[in-house]
């Protein structure tokens, strides 16, 4: 009647699959306290794109910011053999990168102090074109931020992030900072801890996307991700604050939290309709807040269609003031009564027309 056309997909589309890291190349560049470069920082202005730093097995204290402006591979020896750490406040973010093709992997990275007067960053991801950034099999111990990103595209894997030993109790802490993404962007396979104070540890937050001119747009997979024991409630696996762009796709599957003090993903004023589609797929969530796995607070705009299967809500139910945001009535995704007045009519659908243009 329109005279559109659309396409019937069902489900939607494919998860894209976890990338391969891809392999340096151009030489190895040893870095260590018995190397021609002792520090990281002389190794990457030595450095040429394509170069591998290969860290030794050992602890490298770090007193000024470290600065990446090479397309390079930084590596350590694993976890458990390189550290990387620093206990100074003026080092506000211990890995600044700032091209695109990062490669960091195999060390731990510890931003061990209570606080400082600004934002401390363990890495930091600034550039808004940067693709190929890939953070793999690493420990990122936190005091407020853990990777925050600025990018185009990006893939953290296999990482463990947990609270810093000499980090404040109470810090409201990040792990992942997103202030924008348009590509491919996956976060899978990760564990994490909530050790600040109740409700204190947001996993992902995605904000202050247009205070940087950013945009949300592309496809984000959150996969495998799971909160191991922790000596405090999480506050969300995902809080989305930010709604900046357009035909974002959103992935969250397989995910895994076990003490919640609020619901796990967080949309706060939400503009729907920049999100073509949420799949949420084998997610297993307490929902001890009594919100739903999804819950919508503050205010929305919009809709967008929801695809659920095979996910584990351990306690089914809606605590006072929250009610269904789906059609047909769920657990899936709530929204605040108490300031919403108009019920959210989000379609928990089983397949998606894709308008054909």
């Amino acid at each position: 009647s329109t005279g559109m056309e659309y396409f019937k997909i069902d489900p939607p589309h494919a998860a894209p699959s976890v990338r391969t890291i891809p392999s340096p190349t151009g030489n190895t560049i040893l870095v260590g306290s018995t190397r021609t470069f002792t520090t990281i920082q002389a190794a990457i202005n030595a450095a040429n794109d394509g170069d591998r730093l290969l860290l030794d097995a050992e602890t490298f204290i770090i007193t000024l910011n470290i600065n990446v402006n090479k397309s390079i591979t930084i590596e350590g020896q694993g976890i458990a053999s390189t550290t990387v750490i620093t206990t100074t406040t003026s080092v506000t973010t211990m890995f600044n990168v700032t091209v695109p093709y990062v490669v960091l992997k195999n060390m731990k990275i510890v931003q061990n102090y209570p606080s400082s007067l600004s934002t401390e960053t363990v890495i930091t991801i600034n550039k808004l074109n940067a693709v190929g950034i890939y953070i793999d099999s690493c420990e990122i111990s936190v005091c407020e931020f853990g990777i925050s990103i600025l990018a185009t595209e990006f893939q953290i894997s296999n990482c463990s992030f947990t609270y810093a030993p000499l980090a404040a109790s109470g810090n409201g802490y990040r792990y992942i900072n997103i202030a924008s993404t348009s590509g491919v962007s996956i976060i899978d396979n990760n564990t994490f801890i909530s050790a600040s104070g109740a409700n204190q540890c947001r996993f992902i937050s995605i904000t202050n996307v247009a205070v940087v001119s950013g945009t949300l747009q592309g496809i984000l997979l959150i996969s495998n991700n799971s909160q191991l024991a922790s000596p405090f409630t999480l506050r969300h696996l995902v809080d989305i604050e930010d709604f900046t762009g357009s035909d974002f796709q959103l992935f969250i599957n397989n995910n895994t939290t076990i003490s919640e003090g609020n619901v796990p993903v967080l949309l706060f004023n939400a503009k729907l309709g920049i999100i073509r589609f949420i799949e949420v797929v084998g997610n297993t969530v307490q929902n001890t807040a009594g919100k739903g796995l999804i819950g919508i607070d503050g205010s929305y705009i919009g809709t967008t269609d929801i695809f659920s299967s095979g996910n584990t809500i351990v306690n089914s139910f809606f605590t006072s003031g929250w009610a269904s945001a789906t059609n047909p009535i769920s657990f899936i995704a709530g929204y605040n009564t108490a300031v919403i007045p108009t019920p959210p009519n989000l379609p928990l659908a089983s397949c998606y027309w894709l308008l054909l243009t």
